[in-house]
């Protein structure tokens, strides 16, 4: 659990976190304030990229298949639905660093987010692309740019959950 330390109740002895490090047992903690600090920084990544790569960059293409007659939602009615993003983007950003935090290693940072940002493209964008890409009729670029957005954006937040994360110089 997050900013928890677990004690453990032996018959007669109460053992703190500080004696089972001793002993060799690896605690099971993570910093709180640096958790929040770095789902904040991977949620503000997460919608700025959002709104440059669908907004500025991939705009007019989603104008010009709207007159083709794609179905999207006029662009009135997102801006009401705006809340649906925020709320996808911090459940995303929270579980994003989370999920870093707990397989973290004792290796340079910059390797980790990268290696992170990668696997999580893998696991996430590019299944889900794919399936968009089969199901709707996309136009392969726009695949594509999907893909190549996502592994940008997920490695920048990778970079971002593992420094902060990263343990301080002893």
């Amino acid at each position: 659990m997050l900013g928890c330390v677990y004690l453990v109740r032996v018959p007669g002895v109460l053992r703190s976190h500080v004696t089972l490090a001793k002993e060799g047992v690896r605690e099971e903690t993570m910093d709180t304030k640096k958790a929040i600090g770095a789902m904040v920084a991977a949620f503000v990544i997460l919608f700025a990229a959002g709104f440059l790569v669908h907004s500025v960059l991939l705009g007019p293409t989603y104008r010009e298949m709207r007159d083709a007659g794609f179905s999207f939602r006029p662009e009135d009615a997102m801006r009401h639905k705006l809340w649906g993003i925020l709320v996808s983007d911090a459940l995303y950003s929270i579980l994003f660093v989370w999920v870093y935090a707990k397989g973290k290693e004792e290796k340079p940072w910059v390797g980790q987010g990268i290696r992170y940002g990668i696997l999580m493209t893998l696991f996430t964008v590019v299944p889900s692309t794919i399936n968009d890409y089969v199901v709707y009729n996309l136009p392969h670029t726009l695949a594509l740019h999907w893909m190549v957005a996502g592994l940008i954006t997920l490695i920048l937040m990778g970079l971002a959950a593992s420094a902060i994360l990263k343990k301080p110089r002893a």
